[in-house]
């Protein structure tokens, strides 16, 4: 059977169709008021989405969701505003659909059903707030215009998600702006000091150690030269990802400048530090970035420093640093850390 109205999706249908949202209290106190007002001892919520499925929320003992088939609340889209009808056996409008839930569910018999429409802004119909009873129940003019306030209700709080959802995601969008590099994903400059200063308090608290590594891929500027700035771009992302994989979810990484990269290690001496970025150094070396069909060479250059006593992040970034230009000054694809002058080689 097809849905009688194609209803739109939107983002104001999506913030009341999560089952947090049709749980929430607010719109439990909405169907029970409901309730109280018509007499009738089931109220609840229902949206129907794009594909025509029901969800349900409420007083009612109601499956999560109904079949596509059509149910009393299909009938209410039907109507401008509000569908009464003291018997839904007799109802032409009504009596099919009755007979069907007769004789598949003995146990939630409907005899009088009352369903206020809900719509939004621009008259799209989204569901309805009803009232249903097992037996033959009047519903007055009065209680019918107290159901359609209450619909009222339903779709302001449903507003309200809405623009809590925007406002929310909306924060999110800029959060990730400020602190995230575009091309790699990682932190940012900014963003890595201010975490990695986290951790260092964190770690100072534990009484731990905190180690810093620096990382420069070699010869960036002939990838770029002789493959492109779009091959260059891809060789950063791949080294970054690389990085990031071998990384605890403890760990922060971040992108510091256009071809450097500053990682924290929480909990993690400088030896255990060096052991990580040398097994690195070989994983990327040996595994060429794959752009276009070829295959572009790429190592890199480490220094490795660990953070002393109360120290700040930025001491330690820059001993590292130091160490790094050493690496590259012995002639890079090595790491080097902050208190030997020789390179450490694989």
């Amino acid at each position: 059977m097809t849905t009688p109205l194609a209803l739109a999706q939107a983002p104001l249908l999506q913030a009341l169709a999560s089952a947090q949202s049709l749980d929430a209290e607010d719109f439990a106190l909405l169907t029970q008021v409901a309730s109280l007002v018509t007499g009738a001892p089931n109220a609840f919520i229902s949206l129907v989405d794009d594909a025509g499925d029901w969800r349900h929320a409420g007083a009612e003992a109601h499956s999560p969701s109904s079949p596509r088939d059509e149910t009393f609340c299909t009938a209410a889209l039907r109507e401008d505003e509000v569908l009464v009808i003291e018997d839904v056996r007799l109802d032409t409008r009504t009596q099919a659909i009755a007979a069907r839930r007769g004789n598949v569910d003995m146990d939630a018999a409907i005899v009088t059903y009352a369903g206020a429409l809900l719509k939004t802004e621009d008259g799209t119909k989204i569901g309805t707030l009803c009232v249903t009873d097992s037996v033959r129940r009047p519903i007055s003019d009065a209680q019918v215009q107290l159901l359609r306030g209450l619909a009222r209700q339903v779709m302001s709080l449903v507003s309200l998600r809405k623009t809590q959802r925007e406002l929310t995601d909306a924060l999110a969008k800029m959060t990730r702006l400020a602190t995230t590099d575009d091309l790699t994903g990682l932190l940012n400059r900014r963003a890595f000091f201010e975490e990695a200063e986290g951790l260092r308090s964190l770690v100072l608290r534990q009484e731990g150690v905190l180690s810093v590594v620096v990382v420069d891929i070699d010869h960036f500027k002939k990838v770029n030269d002789q493959h492109g700035h779009a091959a260059g771009d891809a060789v950063l992302k791949e080294v970054s990802r690389r990085l990031r994989a071998a990384l605890r979810s403890t760990d922060r990484i971040g992108r510091i400048g256009g071809e450097e990269f500053a990682i924290a290690l929480p909990f993690t001496g400088q030896e255990a530090a060096m052991q990580l970025m040398r097994h690195l150094r070989v994983q990327v070396s040996q595994h060429p970035v794959r752009v276009d069909g070829l295959a572009i060479p790429v190592t890199f250059s480490g220094g490795v420093a660990e953070l002393h006593g109360r120290g700040a992040v930025a001491d330690a970034v820059r001993r590292a640093d130091q160490a790094l230009y050493r690496a590259k000054a012995a002639g890079r694809d090595q790491i080097t850390e902050d208190r030997e002058d020789l390179p450490c080689m694989m």
